[in-house]
């Protein structure tokens, strides 16, 4: 065990890492390639850009196919659609944590929207843009700006590709207009589906607003075809103004409710072990207002490999000591870090000056430069790339209604004050972020007007190893699913968040017989999307140590970490919950 000056040693190296971070700026190298075969196009693994998925699964294919037309892409369908294969989609960057891309068994086949990249048409009288579907969002945004447009909401991470965002629902934050989710800014759809044999085995159905299906193809999970071409409605570019205001979260309940009717682009960061929120006064102003802000988030920047390796071993270090207290110290120098930086927020491109921050909506609106890539190397990557030692983590994003997220809130804060250093943890990975989202007419979208909170932390190489703090995690989390009625981002969350989730949209059974119609004989569906739709056996699996993963609520002893001193118990203040608690030091 390391004595204090280890301690202190590691906690130095954390401070003097963060802060080269905030000033290094070079070049960074993309993201691997999500598939990797052994010989050209065959015999294929598939993953995604984190590098495992929640159950360490590991997905294979016979082979991949890139089509770079719709035409190409129709005769890929047409082809395998005759054979009887399974097919997934695959997105350039392979964002989704869940098994989404995985096809059933070591024959089926994998389409990637790689080179499915283009910006098919620009209308700026009708405010219209159409591109394929393995656009990124960074394109679009760019495209969209030169036209003197913009999508108004978006995620703030701009590696996705348009396929990818509507497949899960992505989001930005506001209750204002249509709402934050990106599907609902879709007019328009093309989508290559399954035919029979009279019309070649594939076909291209085109959904408009005026098509009640639009509704079950706009959050579609990849199980209705594979999206084509898309066109979103756009708004005329504009002008926002951002402030950062900090404040202790001791009102948090009430101001969360409040805040996003006040403020249109409003989110939150929680810091809930310092008892700290801060807000982002985020509104449009005049386009004569003066300003060039630029956003470059710094946690999404490209970063010094060896820099991510310290961090990583400090967080291990800590994990195998229990140092609760490590962890808080190296939490508050972060959120110090990032709060003097301004979050990555400049007010000319260059330097931040102060707020507001004020510039067009194009460069405000999302980041991610750490995918500029002009070398091949690894001495810089996005913290998360697998190949290196770097950011590995476990991903919980679910949205509560605005009628209860106050109590969820409260109840955070009971088990906060119960153990205050429980949660340093995730502020290491910037606290919880807190955002606004819309009910939407999609059968798979958000169900009423929501916050969505995306709680991300350590995650252990070792699948036996508990977490520090594991059963105030895993409380937070049942707490939120089964006493709040979460609904699941689908692109992010372990497998227990999904069981039986599908009874909670109203319009399920819609959109289960949309899929029907479009894929009869389910070659889009997986086993894993099959069971989150319900159509199989739940999500969950009980074996040993399956709690510890997510991959199951513990209802034995074995399900958590015994031989650690980990047991399964009731939550502390939700009393139905079943988490793994330390209970005793193993002597092993």
């Amino acid at each position: 065990m390391l004595h204090s000056k280890g301690k202190t040693k590691f906690r130095e190296l954390l401070l003097w890492e963060f802060l080269f971070l905030l000033v290094v700026s070079v070049s960074c190298t993309p993201p691997a390639e999500p598939v990797e075969c052994s010989t050209k196009d065959s015999n294929c693994t598939i993953t995604n850009s984190y590098g495992m998925f929640p159950d360490r699964a590991i997905c294979r294919a016979g082979n991949v196919a890139y089509p770079t037309t719709e035409q190409e892409l129709v005769s890929v369908v047409s082809a395998a659609t005759e054979a009887r294969r399974k097919m997934k989609v695959v997105t350039r960057f392979s964002h989704s944590i869940p098994k989404l891309v995985c096809p059933d068994g070591e024959d089926g086949l994998l389409i990637s929207t790689k080179n499915l990249n283009r910006v098919v048409r620009t209308d700026e009288v009708a405010m219209t843009v159409t591109v394929e579907s393995g656009v990124t969002l960074r394109q679009l945004i760019n495209e969209a700006g030169k036209a003197g447009l913009a999508l108004p909401y978006a995620p703030y991470w701009w590696g996705l590709t348009i396929g990818g965002m509507l497949g899960t629902g992505a989001h930005g934050s506001t209750l204002w207009g249509k709402g934050s989710s990106v599907h609902d800014y879709v007019v328009e759809m093309r989508i290559v589906s399954r035919a029979g044999a009279d019309e070649g085995y594939a076909k291209v159905m085109v959904l408009n607003e005026r098509d009640k299906d639009l509704d079950a193809a706009k959050v579609s999970l990849g199980v209705l075809g594979v999206i084509s071409q898309v066109t979103f409605k756009l708004q005329p570019l504009f002008k926002r103004s951002i402030t950062y205001v900090t404040k202790d979260d001791n009102d948090l309940g009430d101001e969360a409710v409040t805040f996003g009717k006040l403020h249109e682009f409003a989110d939150i960061f929680w810091y809930p072990s310092q008892r700290k929120a801060v807000y982002r006064v985020d509104d449009r102003v005049s386009t004569n207002a003066s300003g060039n802000g630029l956003y470059d988030f710094t946690p999404f920047r490209s970063t010094l490999s060896v820099a991510l390796a310290v961090t990583r071993s400090t967080e291990e270090t800590q994990e195998s000591l229990r140092d609760g207290n490590g962890k808080c110290l190296s939490a508050k120098v972060i959120v110090s870090t990032l709060q003097t930086a301004a979050y990555g927020l400049t007010n000319n491109g260059v330097i931040f000056t102060g707020y507001p921050v004020t510039g067009f909506h194009n460069r405000l609106q999302s980041s991610g430069t750490c995918l500029d890539s002009p070398k091949d190397s690894l001495i810089t990557a996005c913290a998360w790339d697998p190949r290196i030692k770097g950011e590995f983590f476990h991903q919980t994003t679910l949205s509560i209604s605005l009628l209860v997220v106050k109590s969820f809130i409260q109840d955070v804060q009971k088990l906060v004050a119960m153990e205050p250093k429980s949660l340093c943890g995730l502020e290491l990975y910037n606290g919880i972020l807190m955002r606004y989202v819309k009910a939407s007419t999609a059968y798979l979208g958000k169900q009423e007007d929501a916050i969505d909170f995306d709680i991300t932390y350590y995650r252990s190489k070792d699948p036996t190893a508990p977490t520090l703090y594991q059963d105030i995690l895993e409380e937070i989390e049942q707490m939120a699913v089964f006493k709040y009625g979460a609904l699941p981002h689908w692109g992010k969350n372990r497998n227990l968040v999904f069981d039986g989730v599908i009874q909670k949209y109203k319009n399920g059974e819609k959109f289960l017989k949309v899929k029907n119609k479009y894929d009869p004989w389910g070659l889009f569906s997986s086993e894993w999307t099959d069971q989150i739709l319900g159509l199989r056996n739940g999500t969950t699996m009980l074996k040993e140590g399956c709690a510890l993963e997510g991959l199951c609520v513990c209802l034995e002893d074995v399900h958590c970490a015994p031989t650690k001193g980990y047991l399964c118990r009731p939550g502390k203040t939700f009393q139905q919950a079943r988490v793994c608690t330390l209970v005793q030091i193993s002597k092993n």
